[in-house]
């Protein structure tokens, strides 16, 4: 541990390493290995699904569950929508990730669907997602569903706090500074690494590592989020430190994961 800012973080990371957290994931099928592996190495235990009735059994022994519309077809939002309105009726916290909302309806509509069926206690997204989500329509259309935006941070932040006070959930939004708002709270977090953005499925998995920090501290809602959004940006800029060369994207992944491992060791 290099940096004493992550220190009041610690609790959270050890939460998971001593409860090993079952976290479901119902994610896109681009990233789910990686999501699965990140997992792992933060010391949870990962489960994936996109079966609905298997998705809705599992949902019953989960810890927390992770929706993830990256990929998502008619069946598997049907698996979504079972899974958490299960979790909802157990009180087993569900995270929402949408991925490019207002790219398309679809994917706009089935943002929406998740939010009312299942009521998440948790939406992480980058700027544009969160600016669809509440109203505006960001910068997808032109950059693709893993654009980050140009949007002023207030106008982030704003849009934050209308999601989480209308769903009462928290809401985290990923970007070159981070933004976690929840009820009277908000805080930013810099740093990483700008090769997190060339890389695909970075936000996936830092939705995973959430879903696992809020299934280990599930009366801690904000701090499990925001220790998830530190735990992923220090491990981005520690994966960069030790590439051998620099710009190795193969290597930094690696880097990456050893990075989430090593962070989060007792």
């Amino acid at each position: 541990m290099t940096n004493p800012d992550m220190q009041p973080h610690k609790e959270v990371w050890a939460a998971v390493r001593a409860k090993r957290p079952l976290t479901l994931c119902l994610t896109n099928f681009v990233t789910v290995t990686d999501c699965a592996n990140a997992l792992l190495a933060v010391g949870a235990s990962p489960v994936m699904s996109l079966d609905e009735g298997d998705a809705r059994d599992l949902a019953g022994l989960a810890a927390a569950v992770v929706l993830n519309i990256g990929t998502a077809n008619p069946p598997q939002l049907a698996a979504m929508l079972a899974a958490g309105k299960a979790a909802r009726s157990r009180r087993i916290p569900v995270l929402l990730d949408p991925v490019g909302a207002g790219a398309t309806a679809m994917r706009l509509e089935a943002s929406r669907r998740i939010l009312d069926e299942t009521g998440p206690a948790v939406i992480r997204g980058n700027a544009s997602e969160i600016l669809a989500l509440a109203g505006a329509l960001g910068e997808t259309r032109q950059q693709g569903v893993d654009a980050g935006g140009t949007e002023p941070l207030l106008q982030v932040e704003e849009a934050a706090r209308a999601i989480s006070k209308k769903y009462s959930a928290v809401v985290a939004v990923s970007g070159e500074t981070d933004l976690v708002a929840g009820g009277t709270l908000v805080s930013r977090l810099s740093g990483g690494s700008e090769l997190m953005t060339r890389l695909t499925g970075t936000g996936c998995v830092l939705s995973s590592v959430a879903g696992a920090c809020v299934g280990a501290v599930p009366d801690r809602l904000f701090e499990a989020v925001l220790a998830a959004m530190a735990l992923m940006k220090e491990a981005g800029s520690r994966a960069e430190a030790a590439l051998s060369a620099p710009g190795r994207l193969g290597e930094y992944r690696t880097r990456l994961f050893d990075a989430l491992g090593e962070l989060s060791e007792p």
